[in-house]
């Protein structure tokens, strides 16, 4: 009977243990990820109650027994754990260890303004990389070390534009166009419209410009053409970017200035998101030649230079 009762005991230990460190925690704070630091040589219960103290971990207890119940090593590191883990997934994490830092590069944003969040160190052979191309470096969150080259980063982003790219290339081969051009209209897309069905009519009336042989009088590529000439803080945080065009602005000679030249800049102008490409290869055809944006965020579009005439009066 004792022995017998022993068991049942460790089995209901084992069963207590395996279901609670799958419960998610109680987080209440805002955001998706919590940042914590484990300092070098941190014991078990250390960790356990800056978990706890955080609100990572519902009970430091079980986290400690479940660590030494199953032998596990955690590693000191900067840690970016997601607010709604459990106990089981958080020694996961803790247990790969390294000293990360987390860098969120926005769709939209131009290969300069993704240096500028990086380490000093790391921002000129990430703008120099022969991985970093403008288009085709993905914006997304990412986890480096923080002693991670730029050409590492430029590396792992384009490795990731080509993993998200591949699955869309039966579209792309149907398309009609290439991949330069679907990434160079898709990086004016991003830059034009806010939600899917607007990028889906942009693209639809940028491709018919371009077919067309018009001028696609894009506003962005011009942005892109004024600030290319802010190289002296390429790699500085005091740059304004995007900043809106004037009049005398849409004179400006560049080959990326789309009022005075026909056809597509010499390059994408920004980093679209996925979103963007899908919008291209899933255009829609409309009878529209012209859009703005109005100073109401909506986009509105037209038929004949008359009407968009019109639009800027009412609008703008």
């Amino acid at each position: 009977m004792y022995i017998a009762g022993v068991l049942l005991l460790a089995i209901l230990f084992i069963v207590w243990l395996a279901v609670g460190v799958k419960k998610p925690n109680k987080y209440t704070g805002s955001g998706p990820y919590k940042k914590i630091t484990v300092a070098t040589g941190s014991s078990v219960d250390e960790i356990s109650k800056l978990l706890e103290k955080e609100g990572l971990i519902n009970s430091g207890a079980m986290f400690k027994l479940y660590v030494y119940a199953g032998n596990r090593k955690l590693q000191a590191g900067n840690f970016y754990i997601p607010t709604g883990s459990n106990i089981a997934e958080i020694v996961v994490l803790l247990g790969k260890g390294s000293f990360q830092e987390r860098y969120t590069f926005l769709e939209g944003w131009r290969i300069e303004q993704m240096a500028q969040i990086l380490p000093a160190n790391a921002q000129n052979e990430f703008i120099n990389s022969i991985y970093t191309k403008e288009g085709f470096t993905f914006p997304d969150t990412y986890f480096f070390a923080s002693d991670a080259s730029g050409e590492y980063i430029a590396k792992t982003l384009r490795q990731t534009f080509d993993e998200k790219v591949k699955p869309l290339q039966p579209q792309i081969d149907k398309s009609g166009l290439s991949l330069d051009e679907i990434v160079s209209i898709a990086s004016i897309v991003e830059r034009e419209a806010g939600n899917f069905e607007d990028k889906t009519i942009i693209a639809g009336i940028l491709i018919k410009r371009y077919k067309n042989n018009w001028p696609l009088q894009a506003d962005a590529t011009v942005q892109y053409a004024k600030d290319s000439n802010k190289s002296v803080c390429a790699s500085s945080q005091d740059c304004t970017w995007w900043e809106k065009i004037s009049a005398a602005d849409l004179e400006l000679e560049s080959p990326y200035n789309t009022y005075k030249k026909a056809g597509l800049p010499p390059t994408p102008i920004s980093n679209p998101g996925l979103d963007s490409i899908r919008a291209v290869l899933e255009y829609k055809e409309t009878p529209f030649w012209f859009y703005l944006t109005g100073k109401d965020g909506v986009t509105y579009y037209s038929r004949t230079i008359e009407e968009h005439t019109s639009n800027i009066q009412k609008y703008l």
